[in-house]
């Protein structure tokens, strides 16, 4: 079992409590800080929180583990609301979740890019996988908050590199959703796409988030709270015009498209992945 470290609401000021509450300051889970929200009239650190270690559970995934461990803490009642989203952050940040996640992703990317040969498919893809292997690299900056200064130095670079990324990855699912439409993909092909899709769209808000906790871990707390607006506004208008697409292979498999059929076997997996109140928790900003 890991353990992690979550905050102490104990010794949470009422005013961070309330300011949490109504939205007028953010709390970053890397680095324990509550700030200032951007639009709030004011700017930097309010109060550095304490961190007492607690055990990941063994649940089911990341919204369960982090509803036992909030339920462990039911005497900070006016704190719940807050804490779920803190927690979720903390796992991301903090535990080996995220790494796990990356190696199921990148074996759908190398399956993709061995069966689909495709010259820009295979460029494309390595942009992928470029991009949430920098996306560890940057959570893992993060886990010794006592080298804030020496990651400050090179945090800047990383962040701008990600960004440009994340951007790229936002295209390409686009471009690759109106291959998946057309009549010369495979099956084979087109099931591998969907899978690709699906998985990348889980683990871009954990990547947006990480972006944000970095430059909340370096005091710039106005572009942490930019970034993840950004990528927010993004990322739901990419969720929409997937969940159409989704909803157009449907209609096509019920009217007897053989190459849209296969979609109606992964129902489960796309409800989750348009219900995930984990993604809804982190591209919000927590």
């Amino acid at each position: 079992m890991e353990t992690f470290f979550r905050i102490d609401w104990s010794a949470v000021t009422p005013e961070v409590v309330k300011g949490l509450s109504e939205g007028t300051m953010r709390m970053s889970s890397a680095n324990g800080v509550a700030y200032w929200a951007r639009g709030s009239g004011n700017t930097g650190a309010v109060q550095h929180l304490p961190f007492i270690p607690a055990n990941m559970p063994d649940a089911g995934n990341l919204m369960d583990a982090a509803k036992i461990i909030q339920a462990a803490q039911q005497a900070q009642l006016v704190a719940l609301g807050i804490s779920t989203g803190v927690i979720v952050g903390a796992i991301v940040i903090q535990t080996m979740y995220l790494a796990r996640k990356l190696d199921k992703l990148q074996k759908t990317i190398d399956l993709v890019s061995e069966e689909i040969h495709a010259q820009n498919i295979v460029f494309y893809m390595n942009k992928v996988a470029d991009y949430f292997g920098s996306v560890e690299s940057a959570r893992i900056f993060m886990l010794d908050r006592s080298l804030k200064d020496e990651v400050k130095d090179i945090a800047v670079p990383v962040l701008a590199d990600l960004a440009i990324r994340r951007n790229q990855l936002f295209s390409f699912i686009e471009n690759i959703l109106e291959l998946a439409k057309t009549d010369t993909l495979s099956q084979r092909h087109y099931e591998l796409i969907v899978d690709f899709v699906s998985m990348a769209l889980d683990m871009l808000p954990k990547g947006a988030f990480v972006e944000k906790e970095l430059y909340a871990f370096i005091e710039k707390y106005g572009l942490s709270d930019l970034l993840i607006e950004h990528a927010g506004n993004r990322y739901v208008g990419l969720m929409a015009t997937y969940k159409g697409w989704c909803n157009d292979q449907v209609k096509l498999a019920v009217k007897g498209n053989k190459l849209s059929g296969s979609i109606l076997s992964r129902d489960r997996e796309l409800k989750s992945l348009f219900s995930s109140g984990e993604n809804k928790l982190l591209i919000s900003g927590v």
